[in-house]
């Protein structure tokens, strides 16, 4: 089986370079550089994406044109915008969606599904559930692993009014990238499995917090990274 590792920042890759499993690098012209290794029996590709939902949707269509993978992994940091979501704990998406698209009306805005043309009738968005077998293996394997709505948009969430806004919608964990990941690995009909760990609130604070903790929360939990993609690895195989 063939895994396509990727993250949005280079702090959030270090850890998984750390963790030996990459023996080799090459670039991908123009811009990308594609590091190879092994996870166990597995082949494993990791590429880093950049930042926001363009960066996200160019190198992940380049990679998995690549790499042709059977499994794409999503890590990153994320802000918890409940308060029960403490700094450095680690969640999976049961389901993601992009809260940043649609129409801004007189004395409001609305989100729409990506794609569709923001007038008329409303079409909301459709949030992308993970694979069945990844979630119920993975439930079974790590019952501490809380599935969560992750929601992506091409702003960093440095707001209480807003955070609360977004979790009053069902929002659990704002990113910049995750939606996209997700909508063109299944274009590809291939699963995709986010794992996002909190690094700050989204509140007034959250700039601070982020940039604080990035590097540690990523650090800590790089065992569990490794051993929930062994458990979805194994979920497909089964």
């Amino acid at each position: 089986m063939h895994i396509l590792f990727l993250t949005p920042m280079s702090q959030e890759l270090q850890p998984l370079l750390d963790a030996q499993v990459i023996d080799n690098s090459e670039p991908l012209p123009p811009d990308l550089t594609l590091y190879t290794g092994r996870l166990d029996a597995h082949d494993l590709s990791v590429g880093l994406l950049g930042i926001g939902k363009v960066n996200a949707t160019y190198a992940t269509t380049c990679y998995l044109l690549k790499t042709q993978p059977d499994l794409v992994v999503l890590f990153g940091a994320g802000g918890g915008v409940h308060q029960h979501l403490p700094q450095g704990t680690l969640h999976a998406a049961a389901y993601t969606w992009t809260h940043d698209y649609g129409a801004h009306e007189p004395e409001r805005f609305v989100r729409w599904e990506p794609g569709a043309l923001p007038i008329g009738d409303v079409i909301a968005p459709t949030p992308q559930p993970v694979d069945s077998r990844i979630k119920s293996t993975i439930e079974c394997a790590h019952p501490h692993i809380e599935w969560k709505t992750i929601a992506s948009g091409d702003a960093f969430i440095n707001n209480s009014e807003l955070a609360q806004q977004l979790a009053q919608a069902g929002v659990d964990i704002v990113d910049m990238e995750s939606s996209v990941v997700v909508d063109i690995a299944s274009k590809f009909n291939c699963p995709t499995l986010v794992i996002r760990v909190v690094s700050d609130k989204a509140d007034d604070n959250a700039h601070t917090d982020f940039t604080e903790s990035l590097e540690d929360v990523c650090q800590r939990v790089t065992p569990d990274i490794l051993a929930i993609m062994r458990t979805a690895i194994d979920a497909l195989q089964d």
